[in-house]
């Protein structure tokens, strides 16, 4: 019978335990010293070797022939806990195996002397899977074991074992392998193995793994039916859509193509592309570019080949480091709702559209991808050679205007121009609003500098005021703040929570040595209603440009 490669070539020994050198040398040294416990707690996430390394330890510690920790692997005790067929050493399954009634089985047989070894090894894989009672029936006899019982816990979740049980283990934490370590043992493999891969496709191989070495092996094995294996073999056996597809679509998404990339989704989906991995690889590829835009040694952070290197820093000048958090912002949420939705495409699909069109949404990513995008358009044409002495002194003044609030004045009189000439001022000056009868307060404030410093106090103190506060800003007026705050529940919460109101007092007080009172920011009724990127885009055109 065929046996799979991640069992034909499981360690026997604790050398060939790869990723893993901090763990195996210590027990290693134990063992050679005769200094090991009755009780240890191997934790990881799955296959990176922690019931291989439990193995290795019941052989080490019964092995008649042991030489500097290391099992001999040719005596009947050794040869009998590989296949499985010596008694003294169990290895049990806690995730079917978790009632109290077999622990209660588990300490009876444990009293009793071990019938070839020197001890009883009680190997417990996925330990947290046991019973509230099953677990404190286990704390019982490892609180007072007899000499001849040692256990092993193996757990990927080691968090949901009972701190009674932690306490009386020695504890051992796994690492994930890096993707090099697991590509050199899979070169290994396919040495013994007489299969050609290309060192591409092993690299490749160890990045999908996720760290795990029997992943790796496994994927190896569906892998083997080519007599070579290239990075398409891999991608394809893994249901990837491949390197060259995840490069088209990004560079769809910079174009802001949303027919191409709909198109480029049907036809990976057509071809039984995983649509969920095909998320998380554009996930992954838009966090390799935001190293690449971020980070002078992308290389050694991503592990990944010269020619793909130069590849994502090209690309990644094409999308501004904006657009890449918009991007995995939006892949991130749609891959949390595939898990509750009945069309993981259609949530793919969606999630691509918002990408190629990010005025869609009102979220803050959506809103800076905005103005990036006018802003640079701008620029551009500024460049062709549009002058900005075109720009009206009214138009010129608005952004200053936009940040200190300044006091509206009546209109002067002025002779009534023509239909024709009204039309034109509408588009470059916008409308004068009547002066009030009675000034509003917020008229004459001025900007509160020392506000984000305010927030970021209020942050440690009340995280409830402080997401309340995202965003806002303050203006002076006299002896009052006005909070000019975006979310609608502030005002509503303040009005009910006078402990809030005492709350941002003190803060604003320590942080500028002054005592003021608060209030609403009172925006002018034209100023609320107009929406910021619109008025730039007004701006623009009353300048004589034209948006793309």
């Amino acid at each position: 019978m065929y046996q799979a490669l991640y069992r034909k070539y499981r360690p026997r020994f604790f050398k060939d335990v790869a990723g893993q050198e901090h763990i195996t040398s210590v027990l290693a040294k134990e063992v050679a010293e005769h200094t090991f416990g009755h009780a240890y707690i191997f934790t990881g996430s799955r296959g990176i070797g922690k019931t291989t390394c439990a193995k290795i330890l019941a052989k080490a510690v019964n092995c008649p022939n042991e030489h500097d920790g290391e099992p001999c692997g040719e005596c009947e005790i050794c040869r009998g806990i590989d296949d499985g067929s010596l008694l003294d050493v169990t290895e049990m399954d806690a995730a079917s195996n978790r009632n109290i009634d077999d622990i209660r089985n588990l300490r009876a047989e444990a009293n009793f002397t071990p019938a070839i070894a020197k001890y009883r090894v009680y190997i417990i894989d996925e330990a947290h899977m046991l019973t509230k009672e099953a677990a404190n029936a286990l704390l019982k006899i490892m609180e007072e074991p007899p000499e001849h019982v040692i256990f092993i816990l193996a757990t990927t979740e080691v968090y949901k074992l009972p701190a009674t049980i932690l306490s009386r283990c020695m504890r051992f934490d796994f690492k994930r392998m890096q993707p090099q370590v697991i590509a050199e043992r899979v070169k290994f493999v396919c040495k013994m193995e007489h299969i050609e891969i290309d060192d591409d496709a092993a690299q490749l191989i160890g990045e999908l793994a996720d760290g795990g070495m029997r992943d790796a092996l496994s994927l190896l094995d569906i892998c083997r039916a080519d007599e070579r294996i290239t990075v398409d073999t891999v991608s394809r056996c893994a249901g990837l859509a491949g390197r060259e597809y995840l490069f088209d679509l990004a560079d769809c998404v910079a174009k802001k193509d949303t027919a191409a990339v709909l198109e480029m989704v049907d036809k990976l989906y057509q071809s039984s592309a995983d649509v969920g991995r095909l998320c998380d690889e554009m996930i992954s590829h838009f966090r390799s570019l935001m190293v690449v835009s971020c980070s002078n040694e992308a290389a050694s952070i991503l592990k990944v080949l010269p020619k793909e290197e130069e590849r994502l820093k090209a690309q990644a000048k094409t999308i501004s480091q904006t657009d890449i958090f918009y991007c995995i912002s939006v892949l991130q949420e749609a891959t949390a709702k595939m898990a509750k939705s009945a069309s993981k495409r259609l949530e793919f699909e969606l999630a691509m559209v918002k990408l190629c069109s990010p005025e869609l949404l009102q979220s803050p990513e959506a809103l800076l991808a905005r103005i990036e995008k006018l802003e640079s358009e701008i620029a551009l044409l500024k460049a062709r050679g549009v002058a900005s002495a075109a720009v009206p002194a009214q138009t010129a003044a608005a952004p200053a205007a936009e940040s200190i609030p300044a006091r509206t004045e009546a209109a002067p009189q002025a002779p009534a121009p023509s239909a024709q000439q009204s039309a034109r001022q509408q588009k470059s000056v916008a409308p004068v609003s009547k002066a009030p009868e009675e000034p509003a307060e917020s008229d004459s404030a001025r900007l509160f500098a020392e506000w984000d410093m305010v927030v970021d106090l209020l942050a440690h103190r009340s995280p409830m005021l402080c997401a309340l506060l995202t965003g806002s800003k303050a203006y002076e007026s006299g002896n009052r703040l006005l909070i000019d705050a975006p979310n609608d529940t502030f005002i509503p919460y303040m009005q009910k929570s006078p402990d809030a109101n005492e709350s941002i007092k003190t803060a604003i007080t320590e942080v500028c040595g002054r005592r003021y009172g608060i209030g609403p920011y009172k925006k002018s009724a034209q100023s609320a209603a107009n929406d910021p990127l619109e008025e730039l885009a007004k701006r623009a055109q009353a300048s004589g440009i034209e948006l793309l």
